[in-house]
């Protein structure tokens, strides 16, 4: 096992962990339940593969470049490497640097630059051992690109991915799971000794898909879902420059203790939605976001604006040149108005997407609440509520975790209802 360090103590697998530190397959899955020890395990093995064979080439990866150094890189520095001896103490740039020879770089696949720094490295020998944390947000298509590089010659190739359970529609359960590409070891937080005190009260107290798939650890859609049309494959889809001549729009819900939602929408010329960016940001002011939400848009035409309607916060975001109008809020006709936009068309796409790490920043404090931490992570938690008998009642959604939901909706019904396009910012001072 990995060699103790100075500053930490030595690392101790938990059961479940054994075989899978043994496994050479080219591709091998940690999921289950959350707090089960998936990263600890991963990171593990990339630092001690490292360490045995001189020369190899690691990759750690978030989905974006940014999340890693709020995440698996400290978490690499502190628990993992310590003051191992056969480590430079301080990562240089982007990259853990080995004694004997080996390298581990972090990065992203969220756009195409991120995808660029990442072909330079290893260009020649390839990559030999790959770890993709919340590989749940990665497409198909970073799984293969990475694939294809996997041709490192230090000892055996590997890709390790660690994720949470998603919905059973999504590419790492149809194909690693359902289609036996790969090993599948589970998790369990309730066997991990190394969870913090009242952690499992914590998670104890999820409830429906959330506590189906953090708590049980299963690959499971949720039971009376309001977005049922929805589906990765279809309306996932990776970031791409929004062409200059493509109307522009933003969706405000606000928030203080729930988060704050800022969702920009950009429509092709078929009125086709693509959500390009986002805030979703729980403890932050509404001027604090008015002011990072003038500095994201410099240089951008937004054309109209949305908002919930509460007065104080609409004249806060006013002050600072964010102008909103007042959003349509009627819930039934602005769900099926989103269901139309989600259902395939008969040239074969839908009218509505969702873009990959559009997050302008995650909020740590819901991540570590459990909580969702996007729209998209709320898209398959958004449910029906239940009659006494526990069937859905297809009138009323669940009013929990909905703030992404409300902003999409009102996003979807200013498109709607044109009227709405009068409210533009293009002569907003502080661009």
């Amino acid at each position: 096992m990995a060699k103790a360090s100075n500053a930490i103590a030595a690392y101790q697998p938990l059961p479940w962990q054994v075989p899978m530190w043994r496994d050479k397959n080219l591709v091998v899955l940690a999921t289950g339940s959350a707090g089960g020890g998936k990263s600890r395990a991963a990171a593990e093995k990339v630092h001690a593969y490292l360490l045995k064979y001189a020369g190899a080439t690691g990759l750690m990866l978030r989905k974006a470049r940014e999340y890693c150094k709020s995440s698996i890189v400290p978490f690499m520095a502190k628990s993992v490497i310590g003051n191992d001896p056969f480590v430079d103490p301080v990562p240089s740039a982007n990259r853990f640097v080995y004694k004997n020879g080996s390298v581990l770089f972090w990065g992203g696949m969220k756009d195409d630059d991120q995808r660029e720094a990442l072909r330079s490295i290893g260009q020649e020998g390839g990559l030999d051992i790959v770890w993709m944390e919340e590989a749940n947000a990665f497409s198909e298509l970073d799984f293969e690109e990475l694939l294809a590089r996997m041709r490192g010659r230090a000892a055996w190739p590997q890709v390790i991915m660690t994720t949470n359970p998603g919905a059973p529609s999504h590419w790492i359960y149809k194909r690693i799971i359902q289609g036996g590409e790969g090993s599948v070891y589970y998790s369990g937080a309730k066997d991990n000794p190394h969870n913090p005190a009242g952690y499992i009260d914590t998670l104890n107290r999820l409830t429906g898909v959330m506590r189906s798939r953090l708590v049980e650890g299963r690959w499971v859609q949720a039971e009376g879902a309001v977005y049922d049309e929805w589906d990765d494959a279809v309306h996932l889809i990776d970031p791409f420059p929004i062409p200059a001549d493509w109307r522009r729009f933003r969706s405000i819900d606000f928030g203080f203790t729930n988060p704050f939602v800022c969702q920009w929408w950009a429509l092709d010329a078929d009125d086709r939605m693509y959500l390009y960016r986002e805030i979703y940001m729980s403890g932050r002011l509404v001027e604090d976001h008015a002011r990072q939400i003038v500095e994201l848009e410099r240089g951008e035409r937004i054309e109209w604006s949305v908002s919930d309607h509460d007065a104080e916060d609409r004249a806060t975001l006013d002050h600072y040149g964010v102008m909103t109008g007042g959003a349509w809020k009627e819930v039934s006709p602005g769900i099926n108005a989103v269901k139309q936009h989600l259902r395939v068309q008969e040239d074969g796409k839908p009218r509505l997407y969702l873009m990959r790490g559009v997050l302008v920043e995650e909020d740590t404090r819901l991540r570590e609440a459990k909580k969702p931490t996007s729209t998209l992570e709320e898209m398959t938690g958004y449910v029906w509520q239940k009659s006494p008998d526990g069937r859905p009642v297809k009138e009323a959604p669940v009013k929990l975790d909905d703030h992404g939901m409300d902003a999409m909706r009102y996003a979807v019904m200013s498109v709607e209802r044109s009227s709405y396009h009068t409210v533009s910012v293009s002569a907003n001072p502080f661009f």
